[in-house]
């Protein structure tokens, strides 16, 4: 539902993992800004993000733009995210999350469901690495948790959650 409190707890969570030196990126789409509404723009700013907190992964991005100076954000694609992760020798010692806040915002149906392919792989190959996705329960993202065994909270439906979105 709109309203609930789902980006007042995505910035709180993002505020308490970086407190914890946690945080390894975040992105919070929005409808009506075409910068951040776009999946496109998703990953760019989590690669960034990331090599900002985890200098193994920033060596491995300096070293792809130095190779490649044609590497523009838009080309900074799942599968550079993804082999820059797989290159990385050096695995952090604490888990870093990412946090994706209103992905029904962001993109269509297939651009969605393509990038939370990219990052259940990312999570799959790092077990140091998570994801917290916050979003409304659109089918297409719904259908692929479910597919891949993935948990949610519906907190428009928990009434443990409501009780604790008024308290927040």
């Amino acid at each position: 539902m709109p309203g609930i409190g789902k980006t007042a707890i995505a910035h709180s969570i993002c505020r308490q993992l970086h407190e914890r030196k946690q945080l390894g990126g975040s992105f919070f789409c929005r409808r009506d800004d075409p910068a951040l509404s776009e999946t496109k723009s998703v990953l760019p700013t989590l690669i960034y993000r990331l090599a900002e907190i985890f200098e193994p992964y920033r060596n491995l991005v300096v070293q792809a733009l130095q190779e490649d100076p044609q590497l523009t954000p838009n080309l900074a694609s799942g599968e550079f995210f993804l082999s820059a992760l797989q290159s990385l020798e050096a695995h952090s010692l604490r888990t870093l999350v990412l946090i994706i806040d209103a992905l029904d915002e962001c993109g269509d149906l297939a651009t969605r469901k393509q990038l939370l392919e990219y990052l259940l792989k990312a999570c799959q190959r790092n077990k140091w690495l998570k994801i917290i996705v916050i979003s409304r329960p659109e089918n297409d993202i719904r259908s692929f948790f479910d597919a891949n065994g993935i948990s949610g909270r519906d907190l428009g439906q928990d009434d443990h959650s409501r009780t604790d979105i008024r308290h927040f």
